[in-house]
């Protein structure tokens, strides 16, 4: 079953909106899986900055105005969804396959559409009490332990970062950089061999 991109954004307001497709151009920007997006990256961010710009110029503002927001709102909500077509298209091309079209489409800013009903979570990821500090807590292993890694890139399969390994089911990770997002992923190491990682998730360290 192809994996599909979930955008939501009628339930965005104007500022959510911009900050969201400008979100999806940092996210897009080098990333080696998007070669040639669709609409190009410098268009989506044109149509964000216009709308707004548009945003502040109806503030207070009459109809005219105003309609013009809607208009620049439109033509914003059609790239997105445009180049959210073209992720989904990617994500599932089978040359891509190693990586995962899950994973394609989470590295370009966007979330995954649930297609199957949804699956306890078995690990969480929240911001430590210390800056640059992650807690990583999971279901208990029985007779087992823990793997972690993290990593700056997930467009690159090769940049996963081993934390330290834990028999308890939770582990802080230090030395993180403030202000960067990172992605964290799991698996539990059992008498029979290591399970399928779980993952990945992400979060902005504080």
């Amino acid at each position: 079953m192809k994996a599909k991109v979930k955008l939501g954004l009628s339930r965005m307001s104007v500022p959510e909106m911009v900050e969201y497709a400008l979100h999806v151009v940092t996210r897009m920007t080098g990333n080696v899986f998007f070669p040639s997006p669709t609409p190009s990256l410098n268009s989506l961010y044109n149509a964000a900055i216009a709308l707004q710009n548009a945003f502040d110029l109806a503030q207070g503002a009459g109809p005219a105005q105003t309609a013009v927001m809607h208009q620049k709102r439109e033509a914003l909500e059609t790239a997105l969804t445009t180049e959210g077509h073209y992720v989904e298209d990617v994500a599932n091309d089978p040359v891509n396959s190693v990586t995962g079209p899950e994973a394609i489409i989470l590295s370009a800013g966007m979330e995954v559409k649930d297609v199957t009903p949804r699956q306890k979570r078995v690990f969480t990821v929240t911001v430590g009490k210390l800056s640059g500090t992650v807690e990583l807590v999971a279901e208990r292993a029985v007779r087992g332990s823990h793997e972690w890694q993290y990593t700056l890139d997930l467009s690159d399969p090769n940049s996963w970062i081993d934390a330290e390994s834990t028999t308890q089911a939770s582990v802080t990770v230090s030395g993180l950089e403030s202000g960067k997002r990172y992605w964290f992923r799991h698996r539990a190491i059992l008498s029979d061999g290591p399970t399928d990682y779980d993952g990945p998730i992400d979060i902005i360290v504080q």
